[in-house]
This record gives structure tokens, C-alpha cells and sequence, in this order.
């Protein structure tokens, strides 16, 4: 049920731009904000290719996804023998010799953004034997990542204007007995249909609440500050006034300690 709601008012994403690379095999990347609805969408997409389909997430460890794609695809893992063996003894090795000799499936790829270096160099190289389809929150700062991405299409997925999610929360209202006011709905949404139908339900995130991967950058405003100081300590030596020197050097000082803290912070 929460795939069908996220797909809501995703018509157009859907029939001009998902759709049609699907029909003609190409690989694609779905990129947004957290909780926008990529994985509803990727899922979808997945249940729509024609041919060998197989679904995993980047967060999983190289055995899980390797697992993942021989039951996908619907492989025979043999031993060193030639022996088929059962899916309890499958082992690395053994997989990704027979997944290396595929070509033409589908690998759609959850949470690309989270992915770990050794799962990279694996899909590097099925990068050219199979259709690749990712989903992942941007900016992608691993050179490896962005080498694996280079060449894929960007379907940006944004957030749903709002007479679209007006539109939409006046239809839904009645179906979900909802006592929640529609404005009230579509301004908790913020542009996420599977939000949308949390507030429908009473479920509203209050305004003041910080929506990850939405964080405010103060950067600028950290640099307009130090920009002040330093200007406060040309006027001083104009003025050749001392304290007001000496004030700005203690600006400038404590601008730096807290530039240190905040990159600092922001790293954890």
C-alpha cells in the first residue's frame, strides 16, 4: 500500500521518462531528498521490465547482493566440479562466475548513495553486461560512485508542486475519513505524497521540524560575518583606534573556533 501512495501524482515521471527506458533497455539513476518516493518508484519499475529482474540494496554486504542476483535471474550456481549446488552453499566465487557470463537482465540498485567500495568494483564490471537502474540521495562525493553513475540518465524527482498535492488530498479526504484540514495536509506534505497521506491521517510533522537531508547551510552566513570582522579591523587601523582593533582580532578569533567546530560537526 505505501508503494501505491507514493506513486501519487508521479503520472507524468512514470509514462515520459520511466517508461519509455524501460521499453527501450536502458539503464537510469532516480535521484531526491530523503523520503521523496524513489524506492516506490524503483520498485515499480522493477515489476515493469521485461526480461531477468533482480532488486537489491546497496547497504547489503557483496554476498547478500550477489545471493540477490543469481535468485533474480534465476541461476544454477555450480562448485568447482560442476556440481549444482543448493542456494545454503553458495559462495562468492561460485556466484559471480555465472553472473559474469549473463547479459540483457535488469539490476535495480536501492540507497546507490550508501554504497561500499568493494560492492562498487562489482558493479563496475556488471555495468556492461546488464541494464542498471539505481535510486540514491545526491551529491554522490565517491569517485568510484560517480564512475559507476557516469553515463546514466538523471531522473530528478521532486517534490509535488502543491495544487498538485491540494488536488490530491481533496480526492483522498473522503476515502481515508480524514478530520485533518486539506491546507493543513498539503503544508505537512511538503511535496512527498507518502507524507501527505501521514498528515491525512493526523500524522502531521510539525513546521519547526528538520526534514533530513534538508539541512540549512550557514556557510554564508559564517563568511559574511568574518568578512565583517576583518573589515572592522581596517576601519581600527583608520581610525587607530585600538580597542576596536583588538576586538575585531577577538572576532576573528572566535569566527575561526566556531568554523572548526561546525566542519568538525558536520563530518560526524
Amino acid at each position: 500500500m505505501w508503494r501505491q501512495i507514493n506513486l501519487l501524482g508521479r503520472d507524468r515521471v512514470l509514462s515520459e521518462k520511466i517508461r519509455p527506458r524501460l521499453r527501450e533497455k536502458r539503464g537510469f539513476l532516480l535521484t531526491g531528498q530523503h523520503g521523496i518516493g524513489k524506492t516506490a518508484l524503483l520498485e515499480w519499475s522493477a515489476e515493469q521490465a521485461v526480461g531477468k529482474v533482480a532488486f537489491v540494496s546497496a547497504t547489503w554486504t557483496v554476498k547478500e547482493i550477489m545471493m540477490a542476483i543469481c535468485l533474480g535471474w534465476k541461476l544454477e550456481i555450480k562448485n568447482n566440479d560442476g556440481v549444482v549446488v543448493s542456494k545454503s552453499k553458495y559462495q562468492v566465487a561460485w556466484m559471480e562466475q555465472e553472473i559474469l557470463q549473463q547479459s540483457g537482465c535488469w539490476l535495480f540498485v536501492d540507497d546507490i548513495h550508501l554504497v561500499q567500495p568493494s560492492v562498487i568494483r562489482r558493479l563496475k564490471i556488471l555495468r556492461d553486461r546488464c541494464h542498471i537502474v539505481a535510486a540514491g540521495v545526491p551529491p554522490f562525493k565517491k569517485e568510484e560512485l560517480r564512475r559507476l553513475l557516469w553515463g546514466l540518465a538523471d531522473i530528478r524527482i521532486k517534490p509535488l508542486p502543491k495544487a498538485e498535492l491540494t488536488r490530491i488530498a481533496t480526492l483522498v479526504a473522503p476515502l481515508v475519513a480524514s478530520r485533518t484540514p486539506v491546507p493543513e495536509a498539503v503544508n505537512a506534505a511538503r511535496g512527498n505524497p507518502g507524507q501527505l497521506m501521514h498528515a491525512m491521517r493526523g500524522e502531521v510533522t510539525p513546521d519547526t521540524a528538520k526534514v533530513k537531508g534538508e539541512e540549512i547551510d550557514i556557510s554564508p552566513v559564517l563568511m559574511l560575518v568574518l568578512v565583517c570582522v576583518m573589515c572592522t579591523r581596517y576601519i581600527a587601523i583608520g581610525l587607530e583606534s585600538t580597542s576596536l582593533y583588538m576586538l575585531g582580532g577577538l572576532g576573528m578569533g572566535l569566527g575561526l573556533v566556531f568554523r572548526f567546530f561546525l566542519f568538525k560537526g558536520m563530518k560526524t
